[in-house]
This record gives C-alpha cells, sequence and structure tokens, in this order.
C-alpha cells in the first residue's frame, strides 16, 4: 500500500503542481508519525528519525544554496532517500550472514559519502549519524540522494547482490 501511495506521489511529482513539495511533506510527515508512535520499535523510531533529520538538513541547505529550485529538488532528493533507505533495509533484511551485511552497509555509507550535495564544512552535523554504530542508517546527512541511488544500485549488481 506504502508503495502504491509512493508512486502516486512520484507522478503528482513530474506533474506541474501549484503546491509542491508533496512528496517531501508526506514522507517527512510518515516519519514524524512513526517516531512518534509508541507501538513502534526502537529501531523502527531510529530510522525515521534520520529520515526527519535528514529532511530537514536538505530543506534547510536547499533554500539556503539554491532557494528557487527548492521545491522540485526536495521532492526528488526525498524520494531518492526513501527508495535509498528501503532498499538498504530490504537487503539487510534479506541476509543474516555477518559479513554480506557488513559489504551491504559498507556500500550504502559509501555511496553517502562519495555523493555530497552541498560541501557542508560542519563535519560533525554530517557526519552525526554516520559515525554512531547506535543507529542502522549510518549514512552522511550531505548526500545527493539522487546520485546515491545510483551508485548502490550499480555497486549491489557488480556485487550479485
Amino acid at each position: 500500500m506504502k508503495k502504491l501511495l509512493f508512486m502516486a506521489l512520484l507522478l503528482c511529482m513530474t506533474s506541474i503542481s501549484a503546491n509542491g513539495q508533496e512528496v517531501y511533506q508526506e514522507i517527512l510527515r510518515l516519519s514524524k508519525k512513526a517516531v512518534s508512535d509508541p507501538s513502534k520499535s526502537t529501531q523502527v523510531k531510529k530510522i525515521n528519525l534520520f529520515k526527519v533529520d535528514e529532511l530537514n538538513y536538505m530543506a534547510m541547505k536547499t533554500k539556503e544554496v539554491m532557494p528557487d529550485s527548492a521545491v522540485t529538488v526536495l521532492d526528488y532528493q526525498a524520494f531518492a532517500l526513501y527508495e535509498f533507505i528501503n532498499l538498504y533495509m530490504d537487503k539487510m533484511g534479506k541476509t543474516d550472514k555477518k559479513k554480506e551485511k557488513t559489504t551491504i552497509l559498507n556500500i550504502f555509507k559509501s555511496a553517502s559519502i562519495n555523493n555530497p550535495r552541498f560541501f557542508d564544512m560542519d563535519k560533525p552535523l554530517v557526519l552525526s549519524y554516520y559515525n554512531n554504530d547506535n543507529y542502522l542508517t549510518q549514512f552522511s546527512l550531505d548526500t545527493d540522494w539522487v546520485k546515491a541511488l545510483a551508485e548502490v544500485r550499480r555497486m549491489l549488481r557488480s556485487n550479485n547482490m
């Protein structure tokens, strides 16, 4: 059902819209809802907290760096972030092998760090999740999610994953 919802949102994203940021706003809304839902596990809350923090960071930096294109850019980046994390969780969930999980984590981490969007020099902020073993989503906040997603897909194919 969520997949269908996001496909519909993707279609909205590609059409001309007066409201703008529908995809970004919906992903942010769903992520905030999951963070505050007491029935969700701690890990699910942490994954969604990363999304919330990333989406807020992305919006702040996008408006700062390119205020005129923020609406379209945020939608594309938010959707790519959503796909990136879903692909990551899917790959991690399909294996019990520690070595394979480490490989998957390294592929996703390197894609996030190797594809900066803003080249932000505030490394403690940008790497706050990246260097934190308490989170499954150990990714850089300063990421071009469209490019990172493309890189991850290439790397997974080349590793037959």
